[in-house]
Parts: structure tokens; sequence; C-alpha cells
């Protein structure tokens, strides 16, 4: 049996998707391919699970009506027998049709589920997580929360040991994001970086891919303290690694959110536009969201570029006493968080 995933969203998607491939392997013994964009590719390398990685290039070189179909005539060669389509967008269920796989599978709600040959129903109260995993319906499966597993190889935690010392108590922050309406306000991620270097007397990482490194300098430069700033110099694999090390792990709803819940490092996820309902808090019993009742929240699946209201209150009135005790709470705890 040969299956393809298609999963070409962000890095998050991509996360909140591996326990499906693992129950895939696990219940089926099937060969799988996944096709993702070029951002995720290094997350997934090395999993024992995956057969092959397909890159799709959507917003490059790959871009265009030509390259889709240069992209299906692939997908048919490899003769899958089954592709399943977690990412509800028009684009991945027209690639599982044109790509004549017999088979295709997706949810109720997804923009081109009219290309699909069965529908699975989204179920809007579960975590992401637990609904890719309601993907198995299809072949009569109900499926556990399988542990989601990100390898690291040894290359990527000698990096990460370089960077460190073993005696060092780490923190980690990552200050950015795709949407600038979910990243908390820079002065106050560096007034809570100087926080935890004086009381735990820490080192701060700040952590973010390029498209970050703006935020991660701003929030550098506001800090008293010096802190290491990996924004933009790290693979994926090293990422995870160095997040791995953290005592703590302070985030934005984000990707980087979701590899540090796998992990099972402690984290706190700050949410601004959008809500835990919406399924993407982060999926572990080591994290906490802190959050702001405004009656304006969720403004949309992702949070806008800019706040429709322009208070930006849902994220003002996160303050950096209520964050730091959240941290407290976690690192002065061994059973972890104490509220």
């Amino acid at each position: 049996m040969k299956t393809l995933i298609i999963q070409t969203a962000f890095l998050g998607d991509v996360v909140l998707t591996l326990p499906l491939i693992q129950a895939i392997k696990k219940n089926l013994k099937s060969e799988i391919s996944v096709l993702c964009i070029p951002a995720t590719k290094n997350i997934l390398e090395g999993h024992p699970d995956i057969s092959e990685i397909i890159v799709y290039d959507k917003k490059g070189k790959d871009k265009g009506i030509f390259s889709l179909f240069r992209l299906s005539r692939e997908l048919k060669a490899k003769k899958f027998d089954v592709v399943l389509v977690p990412h509800p967008s028009f684009k991945s269920g027209l690639i599982a049709y044109i790509s004549n796989i017999p088979k295709r599978v997706g949810f109720s709600n997804s923009a081109g589920k009219f290309f699909f040959t069965d529908w699975i129903t989204f179920n809007k109260n579960k975590h992401q997580l637990e609904r890719h995993l309601d993907l198995m319906q299809y072949f009569d499966i109900i499926s556990g929360n399988e542990k989601t597993q990100i390898y690291i190889g040894k290359e990527d935690e000698k990096y990460a040991e370089s960077i460190l010392n073993r005696q060092d108590k780490i923190f980690g922050i990552n200050p950015g994001s795709v949407w600038a309406t979910k990243r908390w306000l820079p002065e106050r991620y560096a007034e809570l970086s100087d926080r935890i270097i004086k009381m735990f007397g820490a080192k701060i990482i700040i952590f973010g891919s390029d498209n970050d490194i703006g935020v991660a300098r701003e929030v550098e430069n506001n800090m008293k303290e010096k802190p290491i700033n990996l924004a933009g110099k790290t693979t994926l694999k090293q990422l995870s690694a160095l997040i791995k090390k953290c005592k703590v792990f302070i985030t934005n709803d984000s990707g980087a959110m979701h590899i540090a819940a796998v992990l099972d490092v402690p984290t706190v996820a700050i949410f601004g536009p959008t809500v835990k309902k919406l399924g993407f808090f982060p999926f572990s019993e080591k994290a906490v969201v802190i959050e702001k009742n405004i009656s304006c929240r969720p403004c949309g699946k992702h949070g806008p570029k800019k706040c429709p209201k322009k208070h930006f209150k849902c994220m003002k009135e996160i303050s950096v006493s209520e964050v730091f005790e959240c941290i407290r709470k976690f690192y002065e705890n061994k059973d972890g968080y104490n509220d």
C-alpha cells in the first residue's frame, strides 16, 4: 500500500500532522510519502515512518499552473493507492484529483472537498492534532493520541551543545510570528527576559525564523542584559534540539510553540487574536495559555496584519508580571505548572 499525505501549510500544521503519519504506519504498515513546502521539510527529515518527502515550492519556483501539472505527473507516476488531505485548501484537493489517486480523503469543511472520493466530518470541538487523526476513520480505525515524535539527529544535538554550557539555565523566547497581530510587544519580551536573567541567573535564547530577524533584533536592542539571538540562524531540527534544553519556553501562537509542546518542554503561550477553541493551542499537560477575555476575539483563524479595532487590547493587556508569574510556577515546581 502506498499513501500520500498532502500538508503544504505552515510549520505548526505539519507538526500536528505527525501523529497521523505515525498512526498510518502503525496500523496499516503503508509506505508513506508527504508533500510539503520547502520551509517545513527539515522537521520531517529522519522520521522513520516517512518513506519520501516531496517538496512543493508553491510560492516560489513551483508557482503557476504549469508547475502544478508537472507535479501531478510526478505523483501519477508514483501510483499511490490513497491520499489523505488534512490541509483544507482548494489547491490541495485539486492536486489530489489531477494526480489520479484512486482514493482521496479529506475533511467535510475543505474548500476542495468536491475533489475527494470520501470525506470525514470536521469536528470543530477537537484539537487540530485530534482532528487529523480522525482521517483514520476512513480505514475504520479509531486512533488514540499518538505520542508525536520529532527526530533530532546527533549533529543537531552537537550543535545545541556547542552553543550552550552544561550548567546554563536556558529559557527560550519566541517573539515572532507569520501574522503581526500574534506578536506580543517586543519591549515586553525584552523586559520579561531581563527579569528572568535577574531572578533565575538564567540565559535567554531568542528563537525565530528568517522572517523574525527584525523583531528578534528589536527585543535584543531593548534588553539591558545580553541574550543569545539565534533568529534566522538555525534549521528546524537545530531549533528543536535547543528548545529541548529550555527550562521554560515562552512563545506567541506559532509553529515553534507546537514543537515545544511535542518535546514536553514547559511552555507559556501568549494568545492575542486567536483563541484556544480554534483548536491550535499547545497540546501538552506542561503548557499554559495566557489570554484576555475581550469581546472582539478571535478576529480571524490566524490573526490579521493589523488590529481591526485599532486598539490591540488582546496583547497590550497582557502584562510582563503575569507572564513572569506563569514562568515562575513552572520553574519552581518540579511536578510542572502549579496553578
